[in-house]
């Protein structure tokens, strides 16, 4: 029986992990896995993978040339000994230009959240808020990496994923706890009990001669620091008046993202379809023997566990890991690196629960070490119900995951026939410039060839070059350039040979393709984040209360992250913006364009990078807009004069704002007609409100020559129902009182 079948195994008809258990199947588990990395050679084509796109072969040398030294007996040196090996490095470029697309796309990408009910559409913004937070602030630098590699390993082989987990990290903190803390301790506790021993702390620990009592006390105060701690704190207290002490403290709890290489750090059965109703998913990590003890804490690992994962330190499933190779030529001992590093595999997958009902477990074990112990087994318990994976598909061809093609896959035939090309003009090459000498037998030898150097001759020829070979390089130059045509045709690179309508069609799609799977990675982020992090955190950056079932975020929001390739081309967004001043605006008789929208569009295109930082979105804008008003209400509240703006666009939308706010707080109601003061700066604010509306309005009026019929009559009086005030002074609508010193229209 072939490796392959063992690991096949007759194990067709009976799915031995379908129902959970609190004791997860180990040996099974193993069984997966191996099946996983071995079934169809995946390994062995990853590996090759690399060494095309690497150009590795054997018998390589440093300058780039061929020695039969070095290579197989049955594979001399050809044409000649120093021929040309050159390392052609098309496949190469092509991924890196297209991560550099795909990169450029996401940096530049437009980030938006909606919600799917009018309810959810109020807390959009805020949410869109506490994931810029998360994903582009908080970690920026961790996220562009593992967004590069995912880019990387996509475009190499085909397909890749991201692993999307929620990370806590503890570390500790030193603090100086002083003698005057001492004091505050007991103070309290006297306030609390004034019989309590903690009351007269401070005397104690001044007193040698009570040293264990004061580690008592101090003990039960702080129950988890250890005695030796203890006493070292007591000590320094009565010899320098403060101790350094240290805390255990959360130093970090954010979601965090790390892209897989296919068939190496992340691996599934071969009837895998679907990433989201796999069996099972595989990912692998390797760990230093102090990241895996401190997971007894920091995760509530098995100690057995981690004692029997320690002892396969330096081991590896796999004979040649394609994560260990070195791509650097400077490193070639890939085995050392692992001497010190352990092997752990996370394994997710779907099983019933005791109700019968599917449900994520998971199971961390060391696939090396001895018997059926395992670090960590139980639920996944993450509320939107998925596996913490998002696949990254180069193509949709087929269904499968794996039925995607990589760049390597599809140009490594182009690439060997550049690197014949190639070869071939850099031998003729060798052999125009120092062509082979040809001598007749009769001479003793040859000199050294050189300039100005004598050679001795019995006959004028008897020294003669070789002719050169015939035909001409332009040959090999034209097939160059053909391959290198149709590549950039083919993904749609920019050349000059390469139609700019062609260029961007594929770009576009590619980076549609792209962006798709990160909206589904944000979504699972701000999805973790809402159930993870602290409540006080998330409403301090999003200014939104917490949703108090965990079961309302799941599905609550939708994602959405754009870019357009064009704004890549800088003169064509130079020409339609022109053209948009030039021709578009002035025939807009009818306001059709928004023409807010259409500054934050010229912005994005021109200036991706400062349009983040001076354009908001509209949630967050009206968010932003209600704050004011009701700042400005406060304000006036204690006397303060309100802002005043000239021609303030914002102004009617103060209006509604300051008319609803007002109409909800009896408080200010109330103050608007006993505080004469807050009454007159009120009246003041709202009249700067309504001449900037006013003069809004006179600039459509400007433009069109009239004034609508609806509007005169409510200036008039004559529009039927008033509108509805705070109190007999003042009005809030912009229509029924106007500013003094104007005379409407």
């Amino acid at each position: 029986m072939s490796k392959q079948d063992k690991f096949m195994g007759d194990n067709t008809t009976d799915d031995k992990l379908l129902y959970g258990s609190e004791t997860p199947d180990i040996q099974q588990l193993i069984f997966e896995l191996n099946r996983s990395y071995l079934f169809g050679s995946n390994v062995h084509e990853v590996n090759d993978n690399d060494d095309i796109r690497y150009c590795r072969w054997n018998g390589q040398t440093s300058d780039g040339k061929k020695f039969s030294k070095n290579r197989d007996e049955d594979d001399p040196a050809l044409p000649f000994e120093g021929a040309s090996d050159a390392r052609v490095r098309l496949i190469d470029r092509i991924i890196n230009e297209q991560t550099a697309l795909w990169m450029n796309s996401l940096k530049g990408a437009k980030l938006g959240v909606s919600g799917r009910t009018s309810d959810d559409s109020a807390t959009a913004g805020g949410m869109q808020m506490l994931l810029e937070y998360v994903a582009r602030g908080r970690q920026n630098q961790e996220m562009r990496r593992e967004a590069e590699m995912l880019g990387q390993y996509t475009n190499q082989y085909g397909w890749s994923a991201m692993h999307i987990g929620w990370e806590q990290e503890m570390g500790t903190v030193e603090e100086r706890f002083t003698i005057s803390d001492l004091v505050n301790v007991a103070t309290e506790m006297a306030s609390q009990n004034p019989e309590s021993p903690l009351a007269s702390l401070p005397s104690i620990i001044l007193d040698p001669a009570q040293d264990e009592l004061a580690v008592t006390l101090v003990a039960n105060y702080m129950p988890s620091m250890s005695e030796k701690d203890i006493r070292r704190m007591v000590k320094e207290l009565r010899e320098q008046s403060y101790a350094v002490i240290y805390k255990e403290t959360l130093i970090k709890n954010l979601p965090v993202v790390t892209a897989l290489k296919p068939y190496d750090e992340i691996s599934f059965p071969p009837e895998t379809i679907d990433l989201q109703k796999a069996r099972l998913i595989f990912r692998k990590v390797f760990m230093t023997e102090l990241e895996v003890r401190a997971m007894i804490n920091t995760d509530d690992w098995s100690e057995e566990g981690v004692d029997d994962a320690i002892k396969t330190k330096g081991m590896f499933t796999l004979w040649r890991d394609p994560n260990i190779v070195p791509v650097n030529r400077s490193m070639n001992d890939y085995r050392s690196k692992t001497a010190n590093l352990i092997e752990v595999s996370y394994a997710y997958y779907r099983q019933l629960n005791e109700a019968g009902n599917p449900c994520i477990y998971y199971t961390i074990f060391s696939p090396n070490a001895q018997g059926d112990t395992y670090l960590k087994h139980g639920k996944l318990g993450y509320a939107h119900g998925k596996y913490p994976f998002v696949v990254l598909r180069r193509e949709y061809i087929r269904k499968a995951v794996y039925e995607s093609r990589g760049i390597t896959d599809i140009l490594s035939t182009d690439q060997a026939e550049l690197k014949a090309q190639h070869d071939s003009m850099r031998d003729r090459t060798a052999f125009e410039t120092v062509p082979p000498l040809m001598y007749k037998r009769r001479v003793g030898g040859t000199g050294r060839i050189g300039p100005a150097m004598l050679l001795p001759v019995s006959d004028v020829n008897d020294y003669k070059w070789m002719e050169p070979p015939k035909g001409t390089p332009t040959i090999a130059e034209f097939v160059v350039n053909t391959v290198e045509k149709n590549a950039s045709a083919y993904f749609g690179l920019v050349r000059e040979d390469t139609p700019p309508a062609l260029a961007q069609m594929l770009q576009q799609n590619s980076v549609d393709n792209w962006l798709t799977a990160w909206t589904e990675i944000y979504s699972q982020m701000l999805q973790l984040s809402l159930q993870y992090m602290d409540v006080v955190e998330v409403e301090r950056i999003t200014s939104l209360p917490m949703p108090k079932v965990i079961d309302n975020i799941t599905h609550q929001y939708d994602f959405e992250v754009k870019f357009d390739v064009r704004n890549l081309y800088s003169d064509l967004v130079l020409e339609k913006l022109q053209a948009i001043s030039q021709f578009v605006l002035p025939m807009d008789s009818g306001g059709v364009i928004d023409r807010n929208r259409m500054v934050q569009k010229a912005i994005e295109a021109i200036a991706p990078d400062s349009a983040k930082e001076l354009i908001i979105n509209n949630a967050s804008a009206s968010q932003r807009l209600y704050k004011d008003v009701q700042t400005e209400i406060g304000m006036m509240m204690l006397g303060n004069e309100a802002s005043y703006v000239e021609n303030d666009p914002t102004a009617s939308t103060k209006m509604q704002y300051l008319q609803d706010i007002m109409s909800k707080n009896q408080k200010a109601q109330q103050a608007s007609q006993q505080d004469q003061m807050f009454g007159l700066l009120l009246q003041n604010y709202v009249k700067n409100l309504q001449m900037s509306v006013m003069q809004e309005q006179n600039k459509q009026i400007g433009r069109i020559g009239v004034s609508p019929v609806a509007d005169k009559m409510k200036q008039e009086g004559q529009g039927g129902q008033q509108s509805p005030t705070i109190n007999n002074n003042i009005n809030v609508n912009s229509n029924n009182q106007q500013p003094q010193g104007n005379e409407g229209y």
